[in-house]
């Protein structure tokens, strides 16, 4: 190999060294922690609203009526005739 090929890897090298090492540790923000907590709180959320749509979605496309029988309340409408003056 010629002078600048191996000038050019120890280059690569050191470049990939510098930036693999992890930066020095510090401490973070009570604010910050309680930030990415709900944030990940609000995305289990929106996935679990996901999964539990798709899953009774599918279940009105074959026609399965998902409704116990105790839940299902028979509406008797009446009509009350009114008299004009």
């Amino acid at each position: 190999m010629r002078l600048t090929k191996w000038i050019c890897v120890v280059l690569v090298a050191v470049l990939l060294a510098t930036v693999a090492q992890p930066a020095r540790a510090e401490a973070m923000d009570p604010i910050l922690i309680s930030l990415i907590v709900s944030g990940a709180i609000v995305v289990v959320a929106l996935i679990a609203i996901l999964i539990i749509a798709n899953a009774s979605e599918g279940r009105r496309r074959r026609g399965e009526d998902t409704t116990p029988p105790e839940r299902i309340v028979a509406y008797q409408y009446v009509v009350i005739g009114t008299q004009s003056p």
